[in-house]
Formats: structure tokens, C-alpha cells, sequence
């Protein structure tokens, strides 16, 4: 057993286990659930790591994870064209207005308290 691939972000742990699988490599996923004991242990030792069962796999296994994460990588920015509708501009400017409010008072009542 060899391990072929390790990352903070369990989602692409599992999405590079499936597609080892769907290639008819078996995976074993370490960690799966160690982030949950992160302020316990390093932080470093809690990584969700990916396996690959047989050691003959491991080749096979690494050039397809490093082919899928090379694939993206070309070098240029993506940049997202992303607008929100009016109505949910109203609606976060209305949340930021609440949340500004509730401080303004939370700090007035803190000051009012030390006064007295």
C-alpha cells in the first residue's frame, strides 16, 4: 500500500479516489475523519490521505492524479463574470445595515455598563 495523494480538502480527495476506482484501482482513504481532532494534533497530521492498495497501481495512480490537476493549469487567470440580482443586493445591504446596528448598540450598552 502506497500513498499517492494527500490534501486538506476532502472534496478532492474523493473526487481523485473516484476516478481511481472508476479506473479499476483500489483506494483506502486515510483520515477520512481525523479533521475533527484538528485542535487535538497538528494540523498537518489530520490530512485526508489517498492510498492505493496495490503498489503496482501507484505509477498508473500518480500520472492520472498529476494529468487531472496539470489539465486546469494552463497558465492563465479564470475570471468569473458574476452580478447579483437587485433584489439580493437590497437584502445584503439590509443584513450589513442589521449587523452594523446590533454592534452599534451591543457597544453602546458595553460603554454604559463600564460608566455606571
Amino acid at each position: 500500500m502506497r500513498k499517492v495523494y494527500e490534501d486538506q480538502d476532502m472534496t478532492m480527495v474523493g473526487y481523485y479516489r473516484t476516478v481511481l476506482e472508476e479506473d479499476g484501482i483500489q483506494t483506502l482513504v486515510k483520515n477520512e475523519y481525523a479533521q475533527l481532532a484538528a485542535g487535538e494534533v497538528p494540523f498537518t497530521q489530520v490530512y485526508p490521505e489517498l492510498w492505493v492498495s496495490n503498489d503496482e497501481d501507484y505509477d498508473t495512480a500518480f500520472s492520472l492524479i498529476k494529468k487531472l490537476r496539470d489539465e486546469g493549469d494552463d497558465g492563465e487567470e479564470t475570471v468569473v463574470n458574476y452580478k447579483r440580482s437587485g433584489g439580493m443586493q437590497a437584502v445584503m445591504w439590509l443584513g450589513t445595515f442589521i449587523v452594523v446596528a446590533m454592534l452599534t448598540w451591543a457597544f453602546c450598552s458595553f460603554v454604559k455598563f463600564l460608566v455606571n
